[in-house]
């Protein structure tokens, strides 16, 4: 069992595996949160903290051992970052996706309002070539008087 630290230098090893921890927490809120396709970057995310922090104690800290409180102080880190700057990166995936997309955007507006106008022209032409065409006088029909025998003339 590894000597117990004075608690300054225990704050001052947590607060330097808090940085580890805040920058991949920052980079794991660029992708997704549920489904299959969040898996791969969250054991990503815990490899990289654990590869970080175990250099990190292997090489800078009081003992060379990983404690407890150095894994906790990064993971909590790693988790508040993620938290903070998931709503931010959301917001800049959004604005980015309507500055990409208002182009096409634009040009589907104006190829609604061409279709439009080509349909309206369409039903004017075809109603200009109805009411052109003479129009058959129509007039009442002659009813055909039936036989019957019981009419007298």
């Amino acid at each position: 069992m590894a000597p117990a630290l004075v608690p300054v230098l225990a704050v001052q090893e947590a607060a330097a595996c808090a940085l580890p921890g805040f920058v991949l927490g920052s980079l794991r809120a660029v992708f997704p949160v549920r489904g299959r396709a969040a898996f791969l970057p969250d054991v990503l995310l815990v490899g990289a903290v654990l590869l970080s922090l175990q250099s990190y104690a292997a090489a800078l800290s009081a003992g060379g051992v990983l404690r407890w409180y150095m894994l906790a102080s990064a993971f909590l880190c790693a988790f508040g970052a993620e938290r903070l700057l998931r709503p931010v990166v959301q917001a800049l995936e959004n604005v980015l996706f309507r500055l990409a997309c208002w182009p096409a955007r634009r040009v589907a507006r104006i190829l609604l309002t061409a279709r439009k106008k080509r349909v309206v022209q369409a039903r004017a032409r075809r109603r200009a070539k109805r009411t052109a065409k003479k129009q058959k006088k129509n007039l009442p029909s002659t009813q055909r008087l039936l036989y019957n025998s019981n009419v007298s003339k």
